[in-house]
């Protein structure tokens, strides 16, 4: 089946615009870092063990965030 239209220009240009994937990545690895650091505050300061199961969970699951949205992003390119 073949596409219609013109075939848009390269990322960036006016025709296609830049990917929005690099400002989530940004936003994921900042949740990455606020949850390590809950987390570590969580064990060192409050010693509260659920509360630092929680957070490290969130933290894995944000990592896997980050690695899904980069590889997005590398396969965009």
């Amino acid at each position: 089946m073949r596409r219609r239209g013109r075939l848009k220009g390269p990322i960036g240009s006016h025709e296609r615009p830049a990917s929005p994937l690099l400002f989530r990545l940004v936003l994921a690895v900042f949740g990455l870092v606020v949850l390590i650091a809950g987390a570590v505050l969580a064990a060192v300061l409050l010693g509260s063990a659920p509360l630092t199961i929680v957070l490290a969970a969130g933290a894995i699951a944000a990592a896997l965030n980050v690695y899904w949205v980069d590889l997005r992003r590398r396969h965009e390119r």
